[in-house]
C-alpha cells in the first residue's frame, strides 16, 4: 500500500509538472498546429490523459470513458491529419483532471484491497503507475 501511495505522489508530481509547462499559454498556443502531420500540445495533453485511462480501465477495471467523444481523437493509432478539432482547453483540462481523480480512486481501491484477486492488482498498478509516471518525467530532464 505505501509504495502505491508513493507512486500516486509521483504522478502526481509528474502531472503538475505537465501542467507548469502549460498552463500560462493561450488557448491558440495549445491548439496551434505548425503542420497538418504534428500533433499540437492540446493533443498531447488529451493523449496523456487518454492512455491513463486506457490502461486503468484494460487493466484494472472496466469502465466508460470520462468523455467517449475524446477516444478517437486522441489515439495515436489515428494519424495526425485524421484526427480532427481538438477540443476547449477547458474541456481537455476537465478531461486530463477527471482521468486523474479515476487514477486515484482505482489504484486506492486496490491500495486499500477493496479488489477482488489484491495481491495481482497491486502488482499491476505498481506497473501501471510506473508506465505513466516515466513519459511525463522524462519531460523534466
Amino acid at each position: 500500500m505505501h509504495e502505491l501511495t508513493a507512486l500516486l505522489r509521483e504522478y502526481d508530481r509528474a502531472r503538475a509538472y505537465t501542467d507548469e509547462l502549460w498552463q500560462d499559454l493561450t488557448p491558440d498556443e495549445v491548439t496551434w498546429r505548425p503542420h497538418e502531420h504534428s500533433s499540437a500540445i492540446g493533443w498531447h495533453l488529451g493523449h496523456q490523459a487518454h492512455v491513463a485511462h486506457f490502461m486503468i480501465r484494460n487493466l484494472t477495471a472496466a469502465e466508460p470513458s470520462p468523455d467517449p467523444e475524446l477516444d478517437g481523437l486522441m489515439d495515436s493509432a489515428n494519424p495526425e491529419k485524421s484526427r480532427g478539432t481538438l477540443p476547449t482547453v477547458e474541456r481537455l483540462t476537465a478531461f486530463r483532471d477527471t482521468v486523474g481523480e479515476r487514477v486515484h480512486a482505482r489504484i486506492g481501491d486496490i491500495a486499500a484491497g477493496k479488489v477482488g484477486a489484491p495481491t495481482q492488482l497491486t502488482s499491476v498498478a505498481h506497473h501501471l503507475l510506473v508506465a505513466l509516471i516515466t513519459p511525463l518525467a522524462d519531460r523534466r530532464r
